[in-house]
């Protein structure tokens, strides 16, 4: 009966909240007022009726046309009479673990429990195994942040196995700030849907609140030693080619300066399949392919099996067997470590956990090291990356089916989302992590360096999730003032962002059902393995590039490759007809 009591509750007090177009504007404060009051006890009066929440005319309610997240806040029917608890399955991200045992010690979270009354038992076991376990055990936490994407069978079918709940209907009337900001960016709204226009999920972007725009950033790209380049009188490499002749100065001089002139890995690549994917086969973007499915003009192309794949394992056979890459490539994920150590001269990498740590790390070494981005190579056939935009990664939050209270579970996430939400998940609390300077949150120079023995990103993380992908609208404002303060971050978007116009490989985002999705991953799986085994063995040596090429392509077709193509096209057809 509680449950019944609470869930009517919600749903009475949201629609009144709605009705004014705005709840709790100040999150400083403790999330009361005479309107708050009002509405609950309407809400009182409405659950004595019996009627359930979600049932009737109400079911998919939209905001009023005037709703506006910049002048919204916490809903109205928080904080809660009765305390409840939610569970919570996220990554916990690798600055916080550095800090605390549990999301639960960021000050931004505390508040929100104490205006809400939603205590969360947060979860960070989030090992594949872990999750694989949980799916077969059907014991679902409430919430349930995961890249859904890579899931077999994809969102569809974990909501058609009655793991995840389709949220199509309740996100407008109980996330009302999150609708919003999907309303007013139909590309990711599209993004954000299954063909068939379910939701069924909220996931982190950066955001512009004057404009009310969703904004995307250049997050991986090349990076170099400016100061090796300055010392051999090179220029800044702009296309494959340059970048071979920099790599091999590199190699024949002791640009580290230590007598040793063997110790040099003029460009470092990191093993393991993710970071091989950042590390070197981004790089095959620059020969106008990838190693997966990709666009060729306006038809889907399997690119390891084309022209332009085998022109790229040429090029990287040919830095291998030169000695311009590090010998260990495959199997060794810390060799980013060989930049760190003055060793590395070249790499592909992301941002803040690439050439922002490495810049400073190395200038705190000694002044004269010089880390920063280089521009997206030209490829010989005039093909130029600069497209690699991202703005919150592959993590989403679901709500599972066995969630009690799935319509609180939306109104508590959905505060993030609003102004007042997005500036204490962004910036932590007013007056005390950062102060509002003309207009603009300005975070303490005092909060980043708190505590001595931990950096800025472990400082910050007390306070707030701005820096991670938690489930909310990062005001923009963290990223200007964390990472386009000094010249070569503000360099970091210009070399990254596209010299020409962007290429045409990208694949849309378009979703399989689940039982295409099913039916692919069953091919699929074989066949990656046998890509990223052929392909290193190409780069190495250990098959010929002449020789054994077409016997390679051979396989990958007899391995229903084509199947494949054809569950990817009717994905892309199905996609194309929704716009």
């Amino acid at each position: 009966m509680k449950k019944r009591i609470v869930s009517v509750l919600l749903c009475a007090t949201l629609l009144c909240g709605l009705s004014t177009g705005c709840g709790n504007q100040d999150p400083g404060q403790d999330g009361t007022d005479s309107t708050q009051e009002q509405t609950k006890e309407s809400g009182s009066q409405e659950a004595d009726s019996g009627e359930s929440a979600g049932e009737g005319e109400d079911a998919a309610k939209l905001p009023p046309e005037d709703f506006d997240p910049r002048t919204a806040g916490l809903s109205d029917i928080f904080p809660l009479e009765e305390p409840i608890t939610l569970t919570y399955l996220i990554r916990q991200n690798d600055a916080m673990a550095a800090t605390m045992e549990t999301y639960a010690d960021v000050e931004f979270l505390k508040r929100m429990e104490e205006l809400t009354n939603v205590h969360i038992e947060w979860n960070h076991n989030t090992s594949d195994e872990a999750f694989a376990l949980m799916i077969s055990s059907k014991e679902y936490p409430d919430l349930i942040n995961w890249p859904l994407m890579n899931v077999a069978g994809g969102p569809g079918a974990l909501i058609e196995d009655g793991v995840i709940m389709d949220l199509t209907e309740l996100i407008p009337q109980y996330a009302p700030n999150y609708y919003a900001w999907l309303q007013n960016n139909p590309e990711q709204d599209m993004a954000s849907r299954l063909d068939d226009g379910t939701l069924f999920s909220m996931g982190c972007h950066l955001g512009n609140w004057e404009t009310m725009k969703i904004e995307k950033t250049y997050i991986l790209g090349p990076q170099i030693r400016q100061d090796w380049l300055d010392n051999l009188n090179l220029k800044m490499p702009t296309t494959t080619d340059e970048l071979y002749d920099v790599l091999v100065a590199f190699k024949e001089n002791d640009c580290n300066g230590n007598g040793d002139p063997d110790d040099e890995i003029p460009y470092v690549i990191a093993g393991g399949d993710k970071r091989l994917a950042e590390t070197m086969y981004s790089l095959a973007e620059c020969f106008g392919t990838t190693n997966d499915f990709c666009m060729n003009g306006d038809e889907i192309v399997f690119g390891p099996i084309t022209d332009n794949y085998k022109e790229f394992l040429t090029y990287m056979n040919r830095l291998y067997t030169e000695g311009l890459i590090n010998s260990d490539f495959a199997v060794n994920e810390d060799s980013f470590n060989l930049i760190l150590q003055d060793q590395g001269g070249f790499t592909i990498d992301a941002m803040n956990s690439g050439v922002v740590a490495a810049h400073d790390l190395l200038k705190s070494q000694d002044e004269t090291y010089n880390y920063v981005s280089g521009p997206w190579l030209t490829g010989p056939d005039g093909q130029q990356v600069g497209r690699r935009r991202g703005d919150s990664g592959g993590r989403m939050t679901a709500i599972s089916t066995t969630c009690k209270y799935p319509e609180i579970a939306l109104a508590w996430l959905d505060y993030a989302y609003s102004y007042a939400g997005s500036q204490n998940a962004t910036f932590g609390i007013e007056g005390e992590s950062y102060d509002v300077v003309d207009g603009y949150p300005t975070i303490k120079e005092e909060v980043k360096t708190a505590n001595e023995a931990w950096n800025v990103e472990e400082n910050l993380c007390r306070w707030m999730v701005g820096s991670i992908n938690y489930p909310c609208i990062r005001d923009i404002r963290f990223y200007e003032q964390m990472n386009l303060v000094e010249d070569y971050q503000k360099d970091i978007q210009k070399n990254w962002g596209p010299q020409t116009e962007e290429l045409g490989i990208t694949m849309a985002p378009a979703m399989m059902t689940a039982e295409e999705s099913s039916d692919y991953s069953d091919i699929m799986a074989d066949i990656k393995t046998y890509v990223n085994e052929s392909s290193l063995k190409f780069i190495t040596g250990q098959l010929n590039l002449e020789g054994d090429w077409d016997s390679y392509v051979a396989n990958i077709e007899k391995m229903n490759i084509g199947k494949a193509k054809e569950l990817r096209d009717a994905a892309l057809a199905r996609f194309n007809n929704r716009k």
